[in-house]
């Protein structure tokens, strides 16, 4: 038997991933035309599924695709993925909404019949060495370095400059890659949001500064303004990077990743530094926490 590849859930019927199929006329593949979100799982419970569907339905506003699933039938669906996953593993979900089949060539099909599919993979941990002593971050050649031409808070299928720019960094063995914004700020990194610190405050691009607008960093940015923490949500740019205490990224799967060098120099202390295992430490304080609402609420809504 082979080793448990995921699940997917497509044209109402969960299936083994290998077997997941959609035809080659949809728009995804034909022109990544679709909009899709990315969950964890912890306890096999989804983590902010809510907010995650809120940004979806935002970037899929954003480029005309409306998403007629609503969340009630949405969380079934992710709960009917759920009740079929091994208890061993947590999963990292992605749901994709593409516009579906039809059109003549660019021209958007009329009517349009949006497809759903949502899959779910084992998560694959990020290196835990990373967490104790940082990953290292890399600046991509400025050919590579530029976002898509996608407004970045869309979260689209197209995503080739990323892939670009993440195998420029890995071949200089690099973890990560920045991206520039179109003003030449450092908007974000290929999956993940940015954060700098110094001088004990956080700084990190705003949501108009070509960043898509993650769901972990605005959590980390509750969490800082509960816990008094400074943030200055502004531009950052090569001078910023390099004088930087502290460095580190935000994502669903990443959490709160440290990083230790920047293009093979050394930031800081070249290990997680005081804010940032403080950030580490209140985010899976607020998981715990924001987990345990989750299950009360279920408890509430099962027993009334």
């Amino acid at each position: 038997m082979s080793p448990f590849g995921g699940l997917a859930w497509v044209d109402g019927a969960v299936v083994a991933l290998e077997e997941a199929r959609v035809p080659v006329t949809d728009r995804s593949f034909l022109y990544a035309d679709s909009v899709y979100d990315t969950v964890r799982t912890y306890g096999h419970r989804p983590f902010l599924l809510g907010d995650h569907l809120d940004r979806l339905r935002r970037s899929g506003r954003e480029i005309g695709l409306a998403v007629p699933w609503d969340d009630g039938e949405l969380v079934r669906i992710v709960d009917d993925l759920m009740a079929s996953w091994p208890e061993e593993s947590e999963a990292s979900l992605r749901l994709i909404v593409t516009r579906g089949d039809g059109g003549h060539g660019l021209a958007l099909p009329e009517p349009t019949c949006p497809r759903l599919v949502v899959m779910a993979r084992v998560l694959v941990p990020v290196n835990p060495s990373f967490y104790e002593a940082g990953a290292r971050l890399g600046r991509p050649p400025e050919g590579l370095a530029k976002l898509s031409a996608i407004p970045a808070h869309i979260k689209s299928g197209s995503y080739l400059s990323n892939v670009l720019a993440l195998r420029s960094v890995r071949e200089q063995g690099a973890f990560e890659g920045l991206l520039r914004g179109a003003d030449g700020s450092w908007a974000e990194a290929t999956t993940s949001n940015l954060f700098v610190v110094r001088g004990g405050a956080l700084y990190t691009p705003g949501v108009d500064d070509h960043i898509l607008p993650g769901v972990t960093r605005a959590l980390v940015l509750a969490l800082a303004a509960e816990s008094d923490i400074p943030v200055h949500e502004q531009p950052l740019y090569d001078g910023d990077l390099e004088e930087a205490d502290e460095i580190f990224l935000t994502s669903s799967i990443k959490e709160i990743l440290p990083i230790s060098h920047l293009d093979g120099v050394e930031v800081g202390a070249a290990s997680p530094g005081p804010l940032t295992r403080e950030v580490s430490r209140l985010y899976q304080l607020s998981v715990r926490r924001l987990l345990s609402l989750q299950a009360a609420r279920l408890r509430d809504v099962f027993t009334q």
